[in-house]
Formats: C-alpha cells, structure tokens, sequence
C-alpha cells in the first residue's frame, strides 16, 4: 500500500477521512454529536436513579407510602420544603401530592425502575415485531405486503385509547393483581406495533427498489440474504422516530386512566376521607410507585375555578420529571439516526 508522501516540513499528512476504518469513523460521528450525547447523560440519569433508588428509600420497593395521615383531600398538602434530607420523615423536597398523600421525590424516585422497566416492555418487542413485518412485507413485496398493509389500515384507524381500554376491560379482571401493570404493557404491544410496520414497510420498499438491492438479486442473492444484510439494515430508521412518541403514549395512555380512576372514585359515596378501591385496577395497589400514579394524585386535588389551595408541586414536578425522561429519549433517538446515517460517512 502506497503511503502518502511526507510535506515539505517532513510531517506526513492526515489521513484522508474516507480511508478511516468505518467502526473509527463511527465512533467519532457519536462523539461529535451533542444530541446524542445529550440523551445518553439524561437517559444515564435515570438509570442511576433507578439502580439506587432502594439505597435512598430502603423498604418496600413496590409499596409508596402516604403521607397524609388523615387521607384524601381533609388537609392541605405540604408544599415543597427544599430540604436536602428527603430521607428525614417530614423532609418533603417536592411537596406531597393532594390525594393519596405520596411524596412526591419519593415516588418518582421509586417508580424509576418500574417505568424503565415498563418502557422497555413496550417498547422493544412492538419496535421488533413492527420492524420485522415491514421489512418483510416491503423488502419482498407480494400478498403479503397488500395483507400488512391492510392490517397496519385497521389497528390505525380506530384511537389508541379506545383499544387498549377495551383489551383492559376485557383482560384485567381475569388477571392478578401483581402482573395487572405488565399485562397492561403486553396489550400496548397489540396496538402500538402498527406505526413501526407502516414506517419500515414504507422505507423498505424504497429500499427494494435501489440499485445495489437489485444488482444483488442479479447475482444470485437469496431473499433471505436480500431481506437481513441490504433491506432490514437499512429500513430501521423510521423505528428511531416512532420511539419518542410510543413512550409518549405510554404516559398519556396510564395517566390518563389513573386519572379518570381518581375522578370517578372520589365521586363514589364513600367518605371522601378513606382510601377508595381502584375502578380500573391497573397497577397491583393503590400505592405502588409509578410517575403518572403519583402526576394524577396531584393533578386529582386541583379543581380550577374553586377557593381550594392550589397544590402545584403535586403535578408540576412530575409532570417535568416525565417530560425531562422524554427529552432523553428523544435527543438520544435523533442522535443515534443521525450517527448510522450514511450522510455521517
């Protein structure tokens, strides 16, 4: 191999960029790019929160406990008290939610894991599936391509909520309590596999279409080669974009639904005062750590318009402690779509 010859200094030139090995060429696009770097220092942050959240608040890590002695809405709810000893009983950082009385940092700290955990459920076996049919129905076309098609038309044209409140009428009564949470990210798994088919399915037809694609199959190449080493590899990216707005769903879809079940149980005619069962008892109890348990309590104790004090801290931090999870996993998907992209070559 001709090297390049030295300048008039006597200093061989820099290696020209494109003779770089691609794994060097690789790593250096992820550390030149901030959104990517970015969502992994979020994202780590979490991790790190989940992995100790027993050292900080040993116990029970499935049990919340409340706060407020005297149950729901019968006294004003401590307000945050910027203690920096959460630990101390009646140290309340971020104030305490109106309703069932959770500490706020407690509960968001402790439901770290359980949502990573439910995240991941979600969203990694849909994103599979998803990407898998549609790199196959687009990569090698056929009936197969018009019956997935057709059925990504179907599960998309009837709303999320509608389906997954369905399945759970359906589902959760024949399921104990402890794996309600679980069967609940199963079923998300039902409806939300559909925009990942569409996206891949879209993507992989064009990429059928390319002429390094059809100069393999000319010489030879199987489908199955054809669909794992030129198709699949290069049909991914629309998963990268679908992720965000699934976790977003995720949020949206069990906070909304703890909400409505916070409304219609305090509208129940037992006393305001006791803790009421759960209407649509998707997590294992009524105080299990859970960000959008903890976001809909707070929420539950505002009624705008009345003379109540209005207990801000009890959805304001959990609401940012949820969107600051989203941002992470955004910047980390743009991130990573920009560094395998073949433009970053």
């Amino acid at each position: 191999m001709n090297r390049p010859s030295p300048g008039p200094s006597g200093v061989e030139p820099e290696e020209p960029p494109q003779t770089r090995p691609l794994l060097y060429r690789r790593l250096r696009a992820l550390l030149q790019n901030p959104p990517l770097l970015g969502g992994l220092a979020i994202l780590g942050f979490f991790v790190v929160v989940g992995s100790l959240s027993s050292l900080w608040y040993p116990g029970d890590p499935a049990f919340l406990p409340a706060h407020l002695q005297s149950g729901r809405f019968c006294v004003v709810p401590p307000g945050p008290t910027l203690q920096l000893l959460p630990l101390r009983w009646g140290a309340h950082p971020l104030g305490v939610t109106g309703t069932a009385g959770f500490d706020v940092l407690q509960g968001l700290v402790m439901g770290t894991r359980w949502d990573l955990a439910l995240v991941a459920l979600v969203v990694l076996p849909a994103a599979l599936a998803g990407g898998l049919l549609g790199a196959i129905a687009g990569g090698l076309g056929g009936w197969f391509d018009d019956l997935l098609a057709s059925l990504t038309d179907v599960f998309l044209s009837v709303p999320e909520f509608v389906l997954t409140l369905a399945a759970l009428l359906f589902f959760l009564p024949m399921v104990p309590s402890n794996d309600r949470l679980w069967t609940f990210a199963l079923l998300l798994n039902v409806v939300l596999w559909a925009p990942y088919a569409r996206g891949v399915q879209a993507r992989a037809r064009s990429v059928a279409a390319q002429p390094f694609v059809e100069a393999a199959r000319a010489s030879g190449a199987r489908p199955r080669r054809l669909l794992f080493r030129h198709i699949l590899p290069n049909s991914l990216f629309p998963i990268l974009s679908q992720i965000p707005t699934t976790v977003a769903t995720i949020f949206v879809l069990l906070g909304g639904l703890l909400y409505v079940n916070i409304e219609i149980s305090i509208t129940s005619p037992v006393p305001i005062c006791d803790f009421l069962p759960n209407v649509l008892p998707i997590l294992p109890s009524a105080q299990f750590p859970e960000w959008t348990w903890v976001l809909a309590n707070g929420a539950a104790a505002w009624v705008p318009g009345s003379s109540a004090v209005n207990p801000w801290w009890g959805y304001t931090f959990p609401a940012l402690w949820i969107l600051l999870f989203g941002l992470g996993v955004t910047l980390f998907c743009d991130g990573l779509s920009q560094a395998l992209s073949p433009q970053s070559d």
